[in-house]
């Protein structure tokens, strides 16, 4: 992600973990969230991949931690979820240098409410307190929540729409859209999603 970025861009989901405890019925993912330039999506695209990464120190999760400010420094939204469902979720920036910034999350009532607003559907609503600003950088989301797949196919799937916005930016005016495919499994299962972005 930088300030230099325009015109079309891919947001390339790649899987670093994927767990799913049986006993709990928690699935845990983490993902590097890849943002670059893009042709029109009617043109083809090279897809690189980036090596995986060691495992980052656990965060604290949506729970704790301070209070939403008035003005975050940006929000997510995760879509097919409700805040119940979600037991931990954090957010690292990945920067140039391979240094790692966390990016604090809150659960946000207000942010979920929006997104329902702008989207329908249920929504788990985050306020994100910290974000690098200035510079390029790669995000790694690391969560953990309790599908609502079903269980008659062999290998049954749920897929989480991620919405992003920094700043002030509102969902109906300008988002990123990124999407987790969570299955049954320790597969890896990557995304890729190429939109406009101003």
């Amino acid at each position: 992600m930088g300030s230099d970025t325009g015109g079309y861009v891919r947001l390339r989901l790649e899987t670093q973990v994927s767990h799913y405890d049986k006993s709990k019925g928690i699935l845990h993912r983490r993902s590097e969230l890849g943002f670059e330039r893009a042709p029109s999506p009617a043109g083809r695209v090279a897809r690189t991949l980036q090596r995986v990464r060691p495992p980052l120190p656990a965060g604290p999760g949506p729970l704790s931690g301070p209070k939403t400010p008035p003005t975050p420094a940006g929000k997510v939204a995760l879509g097919g979820l409700n805040k119940t469902e979600v037991t931990s979720f954090d957010l690292w920036a990945l920067m140039d240098d391979d240094k790692e910034m966390f990016m604090t999350t809150v659960a946000d009532d207000a942010i979920a409410a929006e997104a329902m607003d702008t989207f329908g559907g249920k929504w788990a609503g985050f306020a994100v307190l910290a974000a690098p600003s200035g510079t390029r950088f790669r995000l790694i989301t690391d969560i953990s929540f309790k599908p609502t797949w079903k269980p008659k196919a062999d290998r049954p799937f749920q897929v989480v729409p991620v919405v992003m916005a920094f700043g002030t930016d509102r969902f109906q005016d300008h988002y990123l859209l990124a999407l987790i495919v969570a299955q049954k499994t320790d597969e890896r299962v990557d995304t890729s999603v190429t939109q406009p972005y101003q």
